[in-house]
Parts: structure tokens; C-alpha cells; sequence
């Protein structure tokens, strides 16, 4: 029961932390069906009681509140459970993933392959380097291992759609970074700029503005391979403090722009933006604190809409479900190695005609798999005639020399299930230009 479209809200006190999804109930801890009970129960403070103690329960429990939740009769309970399984849901996406990684002396290879199997992430290593690491991280998200990785061998990443995650060797690290949950966050560069303009200069010197300057930090963030970002809005600078106790934060907002493929609404897994500062004394070489919040479009969840059988032999095969309809016009298949699908795919929702979104996005809610489940890598699409509501294009999708790989089964599209979150963020100590 995903349910992504409310304002965000601070993340749960254990999901900030990094702790295990995997907890369980202590010894003589009430069961959820005993706590269930009690949110019915005639007593005002047996209720209070009974759901403080349910919030604080982990994600593991959402399958029981669930059925709770379907089966209850009564109206308060289920106000109650509603709110409750939506949070934790809500816990459940934005909780990192938990590694254990303790290696002395091992070739980073070998670690990078031990990260991807522990989190099910597709990682390749493309360094050329015989570096080895020794990691004692017997309970870390994933950023805090890749951290980690970046300080001791200059390991740096990107991702690549189809492949995954790509590590390659980098002579050189982030000193300025943040981890927070599923998201790493990295300080770029300070920009500073002096402007004079030397003409025409203005008669009234009340209205002179022939000097000027500006003082940006750049930024990124990177998301886990599990939740991929759709794009990101306006950040908002909370506060700036140079070491002088100088407030840095501009008097009124800069004019709004929207960062990071906010409009796009594809697929990603980083995005870049920047926040402008005052520099009101120059004396001042550090920014001591300077907290952002941006908001984030994420992608919370993908599951399979459509399903397209026997792909190979499914001309003019057409199929509709939800908000969705398509139709399979052709299948070339080139050298064993490539195959074209041209396709019409329709978005039969009201507001379609305003959903830039989904068209820019329906080549990655696409994809072909073997009989196995094995995924061919998608290779680009070509348009035909698009709009909006309807999108006409050849889908293009290589094997990329997987000997694993069998013939093309089925044609899978996924329904994306999204959600709106504010992030905020603290740097410290950043040095000025």
C-alpha cells in the first residue's frame, strides 16, 4: 500500500542512524497482534500507549500491520494503522542498505565484489590498479564502505543504465562530504566572481550598479542504486555561519530555478545544484556551518505493469492495464546480438497531456528479459511521433556479449511509483576561495 504523495517528513530515528531493518522485538516486548488489540481498547492511555510503542517498531513488522489493517472493522483503528504502515513504509525506502565488511589486505577487487553481492547491486570494477584494502565495518550503510573505499585508494563511481554502478581508479578524493542514509552528498567548488562594468555608467550615483560580485558552492548528490532520483527541486540555504559568527545567507532569495532534471523526470542516481552566498567579510576563510534543504522527486518503487509473452512472435500485440496501453508493432532481431522493438505505448491518465514526465521517461520503464529473468541492456530508442500522452519509438536492446543471456521472452513495462522528499544537509568547516 504505497502511498508517496504527501509532504516529506523527518526520516525515523533509526533510519537517520543507519540501524538495521532486521530488528526484533526485545524479551517480553507485546506482540503487534496484542498492541493491534489495544488501539481498539476503551482505555484513552491503553491506545496512546499502544500506538507509541507500534511507531516504534521496525519495517519488518509492515506485513502484519498490513493484514491488521485490511481485516479491522473498526474506524479509528484503521485512521490509526493508515497512518502508521505509511510511515513506516515510507522508513522502509529511505533506510540505507547495512553492509559487513571486514577485510585486512585484500585486493579492492575482491571487496568491491563482496559489497555487491551483500547489497545485490550490479558493480563492476574498471580500475587498473593492484591496490588492497583492509576495512573494519562490521555494521555500515553502503555509503560509509564506498566512503571508505574513496579516502584509502581514490576509488571513485558513476552510474551507467544497463550496467550499473562503475568504479574506476581516481587519483584523489572528497574531503567534504556528507552521508545521510541512502544519499552521499559532496561540496564541489566555491565560484567567486568581481564585475565592473565600465560603460555606460549611470548619471544618478544612487543607481549605480557597475560593480558587482557573487559567491556560489557547488554540489552533488548520489543516491543508492535502490532509489533513484527523478529530479530535484529548488534548494533553500537554512543557514550560513563564516567563522567570525557572520551570517553568509543572502538577505533575499535568489531568483528560483529548478536543478537536476526536476522537469526531465528520468532515472538517475546523481544530481548537481548550487546555493549563492554573501561574503560580507572577506577576512573570513571558512564557512563553519552551512545547511541546505533540497527537495527530491524519488523513484520508490518499480513493479512490472504490463508483461508482453512470446515477444519475438508478438506483432500488433496490444495490451492495456492501469493508465497504460500499448501496442507491439514489430521485432527485428539483428545478428543474434540486437533487437528493435517498435512500439506505441499511450498514458490514458487525465492529466496526460501535461505529463512531460512520462514520455521523457518511458524508454526506462521498458525493458526485455530471457526466460530466466535476465535482463537484455537497453541501447537508446529512436522517435517516431510523440506527444505527451502518446509515445511512438523503436526500443533498441543488446545482450552487450553475455554468453548467459538466452533468446528475448517477454516485453516488461513498469509502473513507478513516486515520492516527494526534503533532504537537509549540514557542511562544516568549508574553506573559502
Amino acid at each position: 500500500m504505497l502511498r508517496f504523495n504527501a509532504s516529506a517528513t523527518l526520516l525515523s530515528l533509526w533510519v537517520t542512524l543507519g540501524l538495521s531493518l532486521a530488528q526484533s522485538p526485545s524479551p517480553g516486548e507485546p506482540s503487534i497482534s496484542a498492541l493491534i488489540e489495544d488501539l481498539a481498547n476503551r482505555d484513552y492511555r491503553r491506545r496512546e500507549a499502544a500506538l507509541k510503542q507500534l511507531e516504534s517498531r521496525s519495517p519488518d513488522d509492515l506485513p502484519a500491520l498490513r493484514r491488521a489493517l485490511e481485516s479491522t472493522t473498526d474506524a479509528e483503528v484503521r485512521r490509526r494503522l493508515t497512518g502508521l504502515v505509511e510511515r513506516l513504509e515510507r522508513a522502509a525506502v529511505l533506510a540505507p542498505k547495512q553492509l559487513n565488511i571486514v577485510v585486512k589486505d585484500r585486493p579492492i577487487q575482491e571487496v568491491i565484489r563482496e559489497i555487491a553481492r551483500q547489497t545485490g547491486y550490479s558493480i563492476q570494477y574498471q580500475g587498473g590498479g593492484n591496490q588492497t584494502v583492509s576495512l573494519n565495518r562490521p555494521r555500515a550503510t553502503f555509503w560509509e564502505v564506498m566512503d571508505d573505499l574513496n579516502r584509502l585508494t581514490g576509488a571513485t563511481m558513476y552510474h551507467n543504465e544497463g550496467q550499473g554502478l562503475i568504479v574506476y581508479d581516481q587519483d584523489g578524493y572528497w574531503p567534504h562530504t556528507i552521508l545521510h542514509g541512502p544519499f552521499r552528498i559532496v561540496a564541489n567548488n566555491f565560484s567567486y566572481h568581481k564585475n565592473l562594468q565600465l560603460g555606460p555608467v549611470p548619471k544618478n550615483p544612487l543607481h549605480d550598479h557597475t560593480r558587482s560580485e557573487s559567491l556560489t558552492l557547488t554540489f552533488q548528490l548520489f543516491s543508492e542504486p535502490k532509489l533513484p532520483i527523478l529530479g530535484a527541486g529548488q534548494p533553500r540555504l537554512i543557514e550560513a555561519i563564516d567563522e567570525f559568527g557572520n551570517s553568509m545567507k543572502p538577505v533575499a532569495a535568489p531568483h528560483e530555478v529548478l536543478y537536476g532534471g526536476a522537469v526531465g523526470g528520468y532515472r538517475m542516481f546523481q544530481t548537481g545544484s548550487n546555493v549563492i552566498l554573501n561574503w560580507p567579510n572577506k577576512d573570513a576563510k571558512i564557512v563553519k556551518r552551512l545547511q541546505i534543504a533540497l527537495p527530491l522527486t524519488l523513484l520508490a518503487e518499480q513493479k512490472p505493469l504490463i508483461t508482453v509473452e512470446n515477444i519475438l512472435k508478438a506483432k500488433d500485440h496490444k495490451a492495456a492495464q492501469g493508465e497504460v496501453e500499448l501496442v507491439v508493432h514489430e521485432v527485428k532481431e539483428l545478428n543474434n546480438t540486437q533487437y528493435h522493438v517498435r512500439m506505441t505505448v499511450r498514458n490514458l491518465a487525465a492529466n496526460a497531456a501535461q505529463d512531460f514526465n512520462w514520455m521523457n521517461s518511458v524508454h526506462q520503464r521498458i525493458e526485455l528479459h530471457d526466460a530466466q529473468g535476465n535482463k537484455y541492456m537497453p541501447q537508446g530508442f529512436n522517435w517516431e511521433n510523440s506527444n505527451p500522452g502518446n509515445v511512438q519509438a523503436t526500443f533498441m536492446f543488446g545482450n552487450n556479449g553475455r554468453a548467459d543471456l538466452g533468446p528475448p521472452a517477454r516485453l516488461v513495462y513498469l509502473h513507478w511509483s513516486l515520492m516527494q522528499h526534503t533532504i537537509e544537509f549540514q557542511f562544516r568547516d568549508l574553506p573559502l576561495p
